[in-house]
């Protein structure tokens, strides 16, 4: 599902059919993505997942597959950070 929104970001960038893009697409001008292309898909992952991908990790991800297990990991560590917090919230009320 991650892998389906991701890919039909960066068809709407490059103007492309979202069945061309694959996991291991590699975010290269060799296959016509630049800078300018892969920043605006870090600007519109991180409006439709609600993440935020830190400058330093963007030059990390050098496969579509790399952005879609980013923002697994990220989402994941998220809602472990969210169930934590809604414990601590009903510890509160409960005392």
């Amino acid at each position: 599902m991650t892998f389906r929104k991701v890919a039909g970001i960066l068809a709407d960038i490059l103007y492309l059919d979202e069945a061309e893009i694959t996991s291991d697409m590699e975010l290269t001008p060799e296959f016509e993505i630049e800078k300018i292309h892969i920043a605006k898909l870090v600007i519109e992952c991180e409006k439709k997942f609600k993440i935020s991908i830190h400058d330093e990790k963007v030059h990390t991800l050098h496969r579509v597959g790399d952005v879609v297990k980013y923002i697994e990991n990220t989402l994941s560590e998220e809602e472990g950070n969210i169930s934590e917090s809604s414990e601590e919230e009903r510890m509160w009320w409960y005392y």
